[in-house]
């Protein structure tokens, strides 16, 4: 099939993540962006954008039939970790019921279905990176419901595939505030923050992951991939290196732990991903936090 003849549909449109698929995409497929409610002023050109909740699986079919997309990214998701210890419903309806219901109408129409999952599914205690393959533990609600939502989706038997991520950064004229501009907006203003040292991950340029998604959306690969960036560090030292590339003070920046956070949700102390079969069955390979930072500033230069 002519990349040209793809028509892919984008859920959480006006996220982070659902909004960089969609400007990267432009002028290459027939594009749909679907969101909760529409937003006129953040529209791009080129894009069809459609009103509509994946928890609401009559609207899901409807969405899914009419405009018949071969490729569907689903970047929509609930993603308040904390709040999700106590809007536990609505998390697992987007989390669990949302992926279930577009994995359903994905299979109807013979549409390959990609769907975003999370680091969170592990508890962050093996001493080597995490494998695709290697055990889950999630320790809290949201943590929990994205791997539902990965098992929701598998049951399903769609042409699918499933993308693990982390610490998820970017720019969109649609979306709030993600670490690295929340870093820059705080410093800017003078006020000093305190970042944990014990938490580890790999910051994942959103621009870089979006290309990393179409590419697999495109492929024959099934199953879970890990996508993140190629670098594990801690927050603060990556928050040294935000400050470091634009130049902020870093004498604002004061290091704290995890335990005096005293954050409602757990989170995994350490992370890190192997990202070898993204490497050799994509042939994608990912920035580390410098070089992702700088892609990033040399893409937003007024940031």
């Amino acid at each position: 099939m002519q990349l040209l003849k793809n028509r892919i549909l984008v859920t959480g449109a006006y996220g982070l993540l659902g909004s960089n698929l969609l400007e990267l995409s432009i002028g290459n497929y027939t594009l749909y962006g679907m969101a909760r409610a529409l937003r006129p002023d953040v529209n791009m050109p080129g894009i069809e954008y459609i009103e509509g909740d994946i928890v609401d699986r009559k609207r899901v079919l409807d969405v899914i039939k009419a405009v018949q997309p071969n490729v569907i990214i689903n970047a929509a998701a609930y993603t308040n970790v904390d709040g999700s210890e106590d809007d536990r419903e609505a998390c697992w309806k987007t989390n669990v019921d949302g992926v279930a219901n577009l994995a359903y109408a994905a299979k109807l129409i013979d549409a390959r279905l990609v769907h975003v999952s999370t680091d969170y599914v592990f508890d962050g205690t093996k001493k080597s990176p995490y494998k695709e393959d290697d055990r889950v533990n999630p320790l809290g609600f949201y943590a929990k419901s994205k791997l539902a939502g990965e098992n929701a989706l598998i049951a399903a038997g769609a042409n699918a595939a499933i993308a693990r991520t982390m610490i998820l950064y970017g720019k969109s004229k649609s979306s709030g505030l993600n670490f690295v501009t929340w870093v820059i907006e705080q410093l800017r203003s003078n006020k000093p923050i305190r970042i944990v040292d014990d938490q580890v991950g790999q910051p994942t340029l959103a621009s870089e992951l979006a290309e990393a998604l179409i590419k697999l959306a495109l492929s024959d690969c099934d199953g879970i991939f890990h996508i993140s960036g190629s670098e594990a560090l801690s927050r603060y030292d990556f928050t040294l290196e935000i400050a470091d590339l634009f130049r902020l003070d870093k004498s604002l920046i004061s290091r704290t732990t995890t335990e005096a956070l005293q954050q409602k949700a757990p989170r995994p102390m350490h992370s890190e991903f192997d990202l070898s079969r993204l490497q050799a069955e994509l042939g994608v390979t990912m920035s580390g936090a410098w070089a992702g930072l700088q892609k990033f500033k040399a893409r937003y230069p007024l940031i």
